[in-house]
C-alpha cells in the first residue's frame, strides 16, 4: 500500500525490547498503528487489534508458528493442532459449546474460599521471614494449587504438574525444536496421567473440571480421549503459568508505584480496579498468538492477503493514547474501558473468570499482611517474546506488619 514506508520495523527479538518492550511499543505506534516484524506484520492500535482479534478469517496461527521451526508431524503438531484455541468454525463451536459450561460464574466465586485460604496458607509461612522471592514462595505454589484444585488434580501431583506444564509451555515460544525431545518426554508423561485420572473419574465422578469435561455432552456428542487430553492440558498449562506470570508483573508494577500498594492495603474493595489495571498495564501475555489470514482480509483500510502471518499485539493495544487516557499511568483507581488482554471474539479466554479473582483475592491480602516491600536482589525475567511470560526470580525484603 501507498502507506508502506511509514511503518517501523519493530525488532522483537533486539535489545531495546527486551530492556523496555512497552516503550519499544509505544514508539512504534506513534509511527503507524501497523509495523513490520520478522514474523509479518504487527498491529499495535486498540481498534485494529480488537477488529483482527474479532475476524473469523484470521484464525490462529500456532500450527504455522510450529511449521515455521520445522514441526509439522509427531506428538508436538497434533497437540498443538488440537488445542481449542487453534480450532475454527464448526469445530471450534462444538468444542467450546461442550467445555463452557464448566466455566461457569457459580463454579469461580464457589472456589474463592479455597483461594483465601490458599493465599493465608501461603503469607503465613513468608510473613515473619522479612525476605522471600515472591514467584518461589508465593505465585508459583499459589497459582499451581488453585488450578489444581480447579481442575480435580489431588495435591501431590503439583510438582509433577509444576514440570509438565512448564515444559509443554515452551510449546509456544520460538525455541521448540531446541527443547523437542524435553517437551515431548513431558507430554508422554503427562497423556498417561490424565489418562488413569480420566478413568478414575468416569468410575467416580467429583466436583471438579476434569470430572465435567469427562460428563460433558450436548446433543449426544461429548470429547473424545484426545480431545480431554488436549483440553485438561490447556487449562493447566495456560491457566497456570498466566496467573502465577501476573502476579510477578504485579509484584513488578507496585514496588514501581508503592503509593498504589499502600492504597490498596487501605482500601481492599478497590481489588476488583486493580486486577483489571495490572492486566491492562503490565500483562502476562504482551504479544499473544498470531493469527493467519484464512483468505484476504481488510483491517483499517489495509489489506492482508490470504496466509498473511499477523501479530495483534494486545500489550501495545491496552496503552492506546486514542482509547484509555493517560494509559502509561498505573492508576487502581482509574475507571477504564474494557482492556484486551483476555482475548476477543470467538477465542476469548475460558478462564478469564478464574483469573481475574486470584487476583482479586491474593493482591489486596498481600499488601495488608506483607506491607511494604523493596527489592532484595536483581529480578531475573523470562523473555517478552514468550507467549507468557514474568520474572522467574523476583527476590523481596519487607516487614510484615502485626496481625
Amino acid at each position: 500500500m501507498a502507506d508502506s514506508d511509514a511503518r517501523p520495523f519493530l525488532d522483537l527479538h533486539g535489545p531495546a525490547f527486551h530492556a523496555d518492550p512497552h516503550a519499544a511499543l509505544r514508539a512504534a505506534r506513534e509511527q503507524h498503528w501497523c509495523a513490520e516484524t520478522a514474523m509479518g506484520p504487527a498491529i499495535l492500535r486498540f481498534q485494529e487489534v480488537q477488529a483482527a482479534l474479532s475476524r473469523r478469517t484470521l484464525r490462529s496461527g500456532g500450527p504455522d508458528s510450529l511449521a515455521m521451526q520445522g514441526i509439522t508431524e509427531g506428538p508436538l503438531a497434533e497437540l498443538m493442532a488440537s488445542f481449542l484455541l487453534n480450532s475454527e468454525g464448526a469445530t471450534h463451536d462444538r468444542l467450546r459449546r461442550l467445555v463452557g459450561r464448566s466455566f461457569t460464574m457459580r463454579r469461580v466465586e464457589a472456589l474463592r474460599p479455597l483461594i483465601t485460604a490458599t493465599a493465608h496458607a501461603l503469607i503465613d509461612e513468608i510473613a515473619g521471614r522479612g525476605r522471600c522471592d515472591l514467584v518461589a514462595a508465593f505465585s508459583d505454589p499459589f497459582a499451581r494449587r488453585v488450578l489444581c484444585a480447579f481442575v480435580g488434580f489431588p495435591p501431590d501431583a503439583q510438582a509433577r504438574v509444576r514440570r509438565w506444564t512448564g515444559d509443554i509451555g515452551l510449546l509456544f515460544g520460538f525455541g521448540v525444536a531446541e527443547h523437542r525431545a524435553r517437551i515431548e518426554a513431558s507430554l508422554a508423561e503427562f497423556h498417561a496421567y490424565v489418562d488413569e485420572l480420566v478413568a478414575a473419574r468416569r468410575r467416580a465422578p467429583g466436583d471438579d473440571l476434569v470430572s465435567d469435561l469427562v460428563t460433558a455432552e450436548a446433543a449426544s456428542d461429548a470429547l473424545s480421549q484426545a480431545e480431554l487430553r488436549a483440553m485438561i492440558i490447556t487449562f493447566l498449562t495456560a491457566g497456570s503459568d498466566t496467573v502465577l506470570h501476573q502476579l510477578g508483573h504485579a509484584f513488578a508494577t507496585f514496588l514501581a508505584h508503592p503509593e498504589q500498594w499502600r492504597l490498596l492495603a487501605e482500601e481492599p474493595e478497590l481489588a476488583g480496579q486493580a486486577a483489571e489495571e495490572i492486566v491492562r498495564y503490565s500483562p502476562a501475555s504482551l504479544i499473544g498468538l498470531p493469527r493467519v489470514a484464512t483468505e484476504d482480509v481488510e483491517i483499517g483500510g489495509r489489506v492482508f492477503l490470504r496466509g498473511s502471518f499477523i501479530l495483534p499485539i494486545t500489550g501495545a493495544a491496552n496503552r492506546d493514547p486514542q482509547v484509555f487516557v493517560e494509559p502509561d499511568r498505573f492508576d487502581i483507581t482509574a475507571r477504564r474501558r474494557p482492556h484486551l488482554t483476555f482475548g476477543g471474539g470467538i477465542h476469548h479466554c475460558l478462564g478469564a473468570a478464574l483469573a481475574r479473582a486470584e487476583l482479586q483475592i491474593a493482591l489486596p491480602l498481600l499488601a495488608r499482611r506483607l506491607g511494604e516491600f523493596a527489592a532484595d536482589g536483581p529480578a531475573e525475567w523470562l523473555p517478552p517474546t514468550l507467549a507468557v511470560y514474568g520474572p522467574a526470580q523476583f527476590p523481596v525484603a519487607y516487614h510484615a506488619p502485626a496481625a
